[in-house]
């Protein structure tokens, strides 16, 4: 059970994580093989922009939808299915959808923030010497700060270091070492690609060997770069410039290049790669996630049972003060055959209140994919019809309150099942009736106990 629980959240992960990194992407990469293709928001005349209305008070309520494939061949239903309800949520006045890949998406890690603080400050000082001429001075403090710089590359952005070997250069052309100067000059142009930088934002005279190293670097031949990720699909950013998604095979210029790999909900990885004429390097990345992100799957899979057992809960809670929401969708999604029965169920987190639910069963051969886009979308707008009838009270902004955290005895039982709702139960699904106050009691303790035995960031072992 601890096995098949662990899967289940690690796929439920890849969902809710996935669609927020692809959305990333530049304009010029496409889908992958096998991926569900968005869902088109509906026009203005369709039904939730006929009738959708904002709180009493002109405010939008954050909202956002989750769902869960509760087993593996729920997996593809579940994502055309969460998209539809995404997609009527996006196009419903009344709701600011929260952008889960921007809420998890982190800088760097803060051991990497503070080895680039310290470059920074390093940076500085050797500026003030550039400035008062002292170039002997200039050129090692700038080599100090490089240096430091490096150690703390995940938090260092490529223009700011690319920046720092233009001043570098342009200090050792100014010294006389033309040696030194040409080396850096080359590797600024190599972590430029794009020539945003220029000579005289340094020194006028370090515009001509600029330029130079520029085209001996358009002339030099190429090296070949294979690189991977674990989770597969990092978006993938060369010397600050976007190359699309892992797993790629690129070709690069000869020399050092920066390679930073990001992915929503994963601290981002860094490092460097030497490009060798006619020769292959390779980069296999496995990135850590974030507190908040090894977190996420267990909060959704904690509301989904909360609320599947009649309301809100801590875990819902959580949730939604992790993303400052006001309105959560839950949903859970079992294959059964052909079909999928599937629940949603929308909620008050600030209330503390289930508003509304529906309960469907669903054709998911893969010859109805349209038939269930259309019945998931036609459930979602009653579900928030409902919130804007039944919201009589105005809301406060969301920046100007925060969701209280109820324990763990607070759980609301409010249920409303909507008149549309399918209550057919499938065939040959046995009756699971809920544990009780003892049992949950015991389960509580003993996954609190496994929890704290955890760093956050570590994966799950299914050997375990």
């Amino acid at each position: 059970m601890v096995r098949a629980m662990r899967r289940l959240c690690a796929s439920l992960l890849s969902l809710v994580l996935a669609l927020p990194a692809l959305a990333q992407e530049e304009a010029d990469t496409g889908p992958e093989e096998g991926t569900v293709p968005s869902s088109t928001h509906p026009g203005s005349d369709s039904p939730e922009a006929q009738h959708a209305m904002k709180a009493p008070d002109g405010s939008r309520r954050r909202a956002q939808a989750f769902l869960i494939p509760m087993d593996e061949q729920a997996k593809a239903a579940t994502a055309r299915i969460a998209q539809a309800v995404e997609g009527v949520l996006a196009a419903t006045a009344q709701y600011e959808v929260v952008d889960l890949g921007k809420a998890l998406s982190v800088e760097s890690s803060p051991e990497q923030a503070t080895r680039a603080e310290e470059g920074r400050k390093l940076l500085a000082e050797a500026n003030a010497s550039f400035g008062a001429r002292a170039y002997g001075d200039a050129e090692g403090e700038y080599q100090s700060a490089i240096k430091a710089l490096e150690k703390g590359i995940g938090a260092v952005k490529p223009r700011e270091y690319a920046e720092a070997w233009l001043r570098l250069a342009a200090t050792q052309h100014l010294a006389g070492d033309e040696k030194a100067a040409r080396e850096s000059f080359a590797a600024v142009a190599r972590l430029d690609p794009q020539s945003k930088l220029q000579g005289h934002d340094i020194d006028d005279s370090a515009d001509l060997p600029l330029q130079a190293a520029r085209a001996d670097l358009e002339a030099a031949p190429n090296g070949v770069l294979e690189l991977e990720s674990r989770p597969a699909g990092a978006r993938v950013v060369v010397d600050g410039d976007p190359k699309g998604s892992a797993p790629m095979r690129l070709e690069l210029p000869v020399g050092r290049h920066l390679v930073r790999l990001e992915y929503a909900g994963y601290y981002p990885h860094a490092e460097f790669v030497e490009a060798a004429s006619k020769k292959t390097s390779n980069i296999s990345a496995t990135l850590t996630r974030t507190p908040t992100a090894s977190n996420l799957n267990q909060l959704i899979a904690g509301a989904a049972a909360e609320v599947e057992h009649g309301g809100s809960g801590p875990n819902l809670a959580r949730l939604a003060e992790a993303f400052t929401l006001q309105r959560v969708v839950i949903g859970a999604v079992t294959s059964h055959a052909t079909k999928v029965a599937v629940t949603l169920a929308l909620v008050d987190s600030h209330a503390q209140k289930l508003l509304a639910r529906s309960n469907l069963l669903l054709t998911a051969d893969g010859t109805d994919a349209d038939q269930v886009e259309a019945d998931t979308q036609a459930a979602a707008r009653k579900l928030f019809e409902k919130d804007a009838l039944a919201s009589d009270a105005p809301v406060a902004a969301a920046g100007d309150r925060k969701v209280l955290m109820p324990s763990a005895s607070v759980v609301s039982t409010t249920s409303d099942k909507p008149e549309h709702a399918v209550a057919e139960k499938p065939e040959n699904a046995p009756d699971r009736p809920a544990p009780s106050s003892t049992e949950q009691t015991r389960k509580k303790q003993k996954k609190g106990k496994g929890l704290k035995e955890k760093q956050g960031t570590e994966q799950w072992d299914d050997a375990n």
